[in-house]
């Protein structure tokens, strides 16, 4: 699991002023920044900043069309965000990680140098 991308995601979604723009865009599929200036009553400069957090976390894929930019939702980044963010919750990350460290210690002591070098390899 990419933590640091994950937060990226959660941290960019974390914002009212982020959600709202997040489900203007995905309702009407596709966006101009100006509309959401003109529904969400802000200025041009405070949503293009919400927009680029939300655009590095990437929930939201852009295109020029002339002088516009037009904005949709990456459903499929999202999705794989909360489908990571499920395996994190039911600690199948973790176990993993147990795992391969229990794995790696199980062949060091099986190793001719035995358990005593595994343990004092960690110290």
């Amino acid at each position: 699991m990419d933590y640091r991308r994950a937060a990226k995601l959660f941290d960019a979604l974390g914002s009212d002023v982020r959600l709202r723009i997040v489900d203007l865009v995905s309702a009407h599929k596709e966006m101009c920044t100006c509309e959401l200036v003109d529904m969400l009553r802000m200025s041009q400069a405070n949503i293009s900043r919400h927009v680029k957090v939300l655009r590095d976390a990437g929930v939201l894929l852009d295109r020029k069309v002339g002088t516009m930019v037009v904005l949709r939702v990456d459903e499929i980044a999202i999705g794989a965000g909360f489908r990571e963010l499920a395996e994190l919750v039911r600690g199948n990350h973790a176990r993993s990680a147990l795992e391969d460290v229990q794995a790696r210690l199980r062949r060091r002591c099986e190793s001719a140098d035995g358990c005593d070098a595994a343990i004092s390899s960690r110290g």
